[in-house]
């Protein structure tokens, strides 16, 4: 005869108040009553013949039983978290999800989308733009379109292209600055990323420029905003490439330079490892890789 386990829901409640160690703050997160919370910890502690918890006047504390089982359960519901996400990616129809950052979306996957539903109408898509990096372990998403060194753990990193940098800015900046050297963006705002301190220097490196200065007029900590900063002609900034193809077509953006760089990231197809047979994402990949807007 198999034997009897606690209710999920038990469990559930157990891991909420053991993570808060406070009852309140467990049923606040859980949307029940703090006697209700109380109550199903007691039933489950008598399920279980000990206690877990010691309790005190101002909250509770787990006891030796409570740490060694919360351990157990906390993996048990990651593990059952992360089987129903696989069998539902697997065996259900839903859209396919796709995250990526804004600038990808609008300057490349958008404008050429029709093409893919031409080929594909069987797949129905939903993107997600947004600067935070999509986290395939919890987040609903099942490929993000990333520029990275293809080292995301524990997933499957598939280059599309490789990617080069030059030095970007509006028209009216260019007229502005009369920028003729390299060497004049020692005297010119620049904009700068926070998450990539030495993107500027890696640039003047390649360009054989002799970078001195230290101050940013401006740093961003997301890639979108910093292109859009420089848009509106309130710096120079270093776009990628052939991802800011369309902003220098219609004069968006001006390259002061006729220098297009290597960049030391490319562009990636991030997936689950367990996903890599999937048919929606393989033409999805298939088909971004080989869109025009990235060659041209």
């Amino acid at each position: 005869m198999r034997a009897k386990y606690p209710p999920l829901h038990l469990l559930s409640i157990f891991e909420a108040a053991a993570r808060h160690q406070n009852f309140k703050a467990a049923s606040n997160e859980l949307c029940i009553t703090p006697s209700a919370v109380s109550h199903q910890i007691k039933s489950l502690e008598e399920q279980l013949g000990f206690s877990l918890f010691q309790r005190k006047s101002r909250g509770v504390v787990l006891n030796s039983a409570g740490e060694m089982y919360l351990n157990f359960v906390q993996q048990g519901l990651e593990c059952f978290e992360q089987g129903t996400r696989k069998v539902c990616n697997r065996f259900s129809s839903q859209a396919l999800k796709i995250s990526c950052f804004s600038t990808m979306a609008s300057h490349i996957i958008i404008p050429n989308l029709g093409s893919f539903q031409a080929l594909h109408p069987d797949i129905e898509l939903r993107i997600e733009t947004g600067n935070q990096v999509a986290d395939l372990r919890y987040d609903d998403i099942d490929l993000a379109i990333r520029i990275g060194q293809g080292n995301w753990p524990n997933t499957t990193n598939q280059k599309l292209i490789d990617l080069t940098i030059s030095a970007v800015c509006s028209k009216e900046f260019l007229n502005k600055h009369q920028i003729t050297t390299f060497n004049d963006i020692n005297h010119l705002p620049l904009i700068d990323l926070s998450y990539m301190e030495d993107v500027w220097l890696q640039w003047s490196h390649a360009t054989g420029t002799n970078f001195t200065q230290n101050k940013r007029a401006l740093s961003f900590n997301d890639y979108d905003s910093s292109i859009n900063a420089a848009s509106q002609g309130l710096g120079l900034a270093l776009g990628i490439f052939p991802i800011e193809n369309s902003k220098l077509k219609n004069n968006t953006l001006i390259t002061p330079f006729s220098e297009f760089v290597p960049f030391q990231r490319g562009l990636y197809a991030v997936y689950r490892e367990e996903d890599s047979n999937r048919h929606d994402i393989q033409c999805f990949i298939n088909w971004l890789a080989n869109t025009s807007a990235l060659y041209n």
